[in-house]
């Protein structure tokens, strides 16, 4: 029978009673232990060994060991049949609510913190200590909270956690940083969470959420702007704690794709900076982002991964070698080019809280090079009139296709808040000094000198390497956490905009047009670089592999904007983009930097991949276990309650025609 069939016809009367075992004896941790059996850490069928935490699991003897203790609901731990669900259409309801008459007991929760071992949280919102309606109400924590509330560091530090609440649902923040008067709920937060620190936890929170039809997320550092590592009366695992490092030699040899060379085994809740230095103090170079506290092994890497290397070397998720994942049938597998084949190819692009949970990745190290950087910028002014201005920006974007076949990655802004204004901040040559970077520079300057923009402000700047170069161009006081006060947008241009005048042209009168009003765009010059010593075909956006320019647009608004206020933002941004798309027909956007209100967004996050990542979804989530915003198949399914434009993590998890 069915789990999700079984479950709906225990009587729910005996799923509030106390947990027993044996003849009748309370369920207590002292007479039953965690649900977990230790496997031999070689046992991976990846043919490279388990961290510690990754031996630790949920097993069928285990499951047979409690059901031989007469445990009471056992049931609700155990492992589902995935061809069996997908042969039988598994029908699909609403996600048990809060309040609800199916939703778990206290004594049921009580089970499963047992058998987790004491790793269940319950849900409270990090700033109730600030509201006097919650029992945590504290005054002095209510000040320190406030204080680091706007750290990345608070926030990944914190079950509940969030870099960017406004598609939770701004729920409940510090009264001094959100609305006069606002109150604190939960809101769009989950109901518990499983601190995980080994994969058994893992296994147990999916599968008890699975059979009791719970809404799943999964929170690594809660980076993603559109608030997928959150959601109302949701289970949570949180994968932060899985840390480890283990550099796996300069000559190891990867049995599966026959990669020779450097290469790292990492836990998904590495953060960027940890790696980094480790890599470094090796000579090595890893690829991955400019922020050091996104956790490489989550929503960063499954949403493809942009890099500072990335001309160079690809994309993160190309780099990926083989994973460790949790399944939403509850196993436990390895996932490379031999085994599940298909699922390596959507892990490696296909997006975050979609496929299943990843406990560790194997990805390849280079040799570390140094890095050069520049910065500069020019505006209107006395000396620079409105139209030399715009010609400047021209001839530095027809130099893009150059810059980025060099292997460089170009970070700038565009300002018109007042006098337009244009910043690269920085050009950033991989395996480049200064020298050689001026000179590749010299002819630009020279032709916006004959434009009668003479740049005064050049600096160039040599590092050792990617840290360094990340250290001295980006402050780590200038990442911020836990905000809700933007929304963001963003479009790949495709460098057959560069072969065609009019094309350029006219990608140029876009971003000019949406500058002028929205008052800011961000851009990236980059390609993702063709890497032959690395299987490229996966889920990636294929607009990614034509791209020379990322390029992000902005909404805002004030601390007191009504949910009304932020939709109408919302929408006019939406709007905004359009002539971005009219000037790149047929390419796409980076779903991790996306507008959550993207057209299409099926065809501009996956691209053509989209059609076989629907299959592989059913496939090896038939049951709509896990569910996030714009993430493939989300769009058989809707959150109750929300506006047009302003979807938040605030309401019931439905199936489409409910």
């Amino acid at each position: 029978m069915a789990r999700l069939a079984f479950v709906a016809a225990l009587s729910l009367a005996n799923l509030a009673l106390a947990q027993t075992i044996d003849n009748g004896t309370g369920v207590t941790q002292e007479n039953v232990a965690p649900a977990v059996e230790e496997v031999q850490i070689d046992a991976a069928s990846s043919g490279i060994d388990y961290f510690p935490f990754e031996s630790s699991q949920l097993t069928g003897d285990v499951i047979t060991n409690l059901t031989n203790y007469n445990l009471s609901d056992v049931e609700l731990f155990d492992f589902s049949d995935t061809d069996a669900a997908v042969a039988r259409r598994t029908a699909r309801f609403c996600k048990t609510y809060p309040g609800e008459r199916g939703w778990p007991a206290r004594p049921i929760w009580g089970l499963l913190d047992i058998l987790l071992g004491g790793a269940l949280i319950e849900g409270v919102p990090a700033a109730a200590p600030c509201y006097p309606d919650w029992p945590q109400y504290d005054e002095k924590k209510c000040a320190a909270i406030t204080s680091e509330w706007q750290t990345p560091s608070y926030q990944l530090s914190q079950p509940l956690g969030l870099q960017y609440y406004v598609f939770e649902g701004v729920s409940c923040l510090p009264p001094s940083l959100t609305r006069t008067n606002a109150t604190c709920t939960l809101g769009g937060m989950p109901s518990y969470v499983v601190k995980a620190t080994n994969v058994a936890q893992i296994q147990l929170a999916v599968n008890f959420a699975r059979n009791l039809n719970l809404r799943l997320i999964v929170k690594n550092k809660g980076h993603d702007f559109k608030a997928k590592s959150t959601g109302a009366g949701a289970l949570s695992i949180w994968t932060n704690a899985f840390q480890s490092i283990q550099y796996l030699g300069s000559t190891y040899v990867h049995g599966p794709s026959g990669y020779k060379g450097p290469a790292f085994k990492i836990g998904s809740g590495v953060e960027a900076l940890s790696l980094y230095e480790t890599a470094d103090k090796l000579g090595l170079h890893i690829v991955g982002g400019n922020t050091r506290t996104v956790g490489l092994g989550g929503g960063y890497t499954a949403g493809g991964g942009h890099s500072p290397l990335m001309s160079m070397y690809g994309m993160a998720a190309d780099q990926v070698l083989s994973m460790e994942v949790v399944l939403p049938n509850g196993r436990f597998v390895s996932v490379d080019e031999n085994n599940y084949p298909d699922l390596f190819f959507a892990l490696r692009g296909g997006g975050g809280s979609t496929w299943g949970i990843v406990t560790s990745l194997v990805i390849r190290a280079y040799p570390k090079k140094p890095v050069s950087t520049l910065t500069y910028s020019f505006g209107v002014g006395a000396d620079i009139s409105e139209e030399a201005f715009w010609k400047g920006v021209d001839v530095v974007f027809a130099k893009f296709p150059e810059y980025a076949d060099k292997g460089m990655y170009s970070y700038w802004s565009l300002s018109c808040f007042f006098d337009c204004a244009f910043a690269m901040s920085p050009q950033w040559g991989n395996d480049m000094d200064s020298a050689a970077l001026a000179t590749l520079s010299a002819p630009l300057f020279d032709e916006l000198s004959a434009l009668g923009i003479n740049v005064a402000d050049a600096v160039y700047t040599n590092y050792d390497g990617v840290i360094s170069a990340i250290d001295g161009t980006w402050a780590a006081e200038s990442e911020q956490g836990g905000v809700w006060n933007f929304n963001t947008a963003s479009r790949l241009f495709p460098r057959s905009n560069w072969e065609d005048p009019a094309k350029l042209a006219a990608q140029t009168a876009a971003i000019r047009a949406s500058v002028e009003v929205a008052g800011m765009v961000l851009g990236y010059n980059v390609k993702v670089a063709h890497n032959p010593s690395l299987n490229q075909t996966n889920a990636v956006n294929p607009a990614w592999r034509q791209t020379l320019l990322h390029a992000l647009l902005g909404a805002t608004w004030s601390q007191e904007a009504t949910p009304q206020d932020i939709a109408a933002a919302n929408k006019n941004l939406t709007g905004m983009m359009q002539s971005w798309r009219d000037a790149s027909p047929g390419s796409g956007a980076y779903l991790n930097e996306a507008d959550i209100n993207e057209p299409n967004w099926q065809q501009a996050f996956y691209g053509s991949n989209y059609a076989y990542l629907y299959q592989l979804k059913q496939k090896y989530d038939p049951w709509g276990l896990m569910w996030a915003p714009t993430a493939v198949g989300s769009e058989d399914w809707y959150i109750t309650g929300q506006i047009d434009y302003y979807p938040t993590q605030n309401g019931k998890l439905c199936p489409k025609g409910t």
